[in-house]
């Protein structure tokens, strides 16, 4: 694997970290005796995603780094939708379709 697909790995683990984290505070908010609990998930989370993404950017040009970051927005769409049970109606999966062909596109020029 070059040292290129591997940031590109990076930041698509990076999304997922966010999605994680994201689902993490929105538990907090709905379970207040549990809150504590998920906020500091989500911290750790987040943390960890700095950590990965620093590391991402080594091996990427942060342009290219900063814009297939959108990846998170499909991440907490789909984790939210498998977690939580929220809705992805047609408008909102043709938004997350339109994100991903823009982070393909830009993948592609890494």
């Amino acid at each position: 694997m070059t040292r290129t697909a591997v940031g590109l790995v990076l930041i698509v683990i990076c999304a997922v970290i966010e999605g994680l984290a994201q689902i993490a505070w929105k538990t907090a908010s709905m379970r207040p005796d549990q809150s504590r609990r998920w906020i500091a998930l989500g911290a750790v989370a987040y943390g960890s995603e700095i950590a990965l993404y620093t590391l991402a950017l080594t091996r990427v040009d942060v342009s290219i780094a900063f814009a297939m970051g959108s990846l998170s927005f499909v991440a907490v769409a789909i984790l939210s939708r498998l977690l939580l049970g929220e809705r992805i109606n047609w408008l909102r999966g043709a938004g997350l379709f339109l994100i991903l062909s823009g982070v393909a596109l830009m993948g592609e020029q890494a």
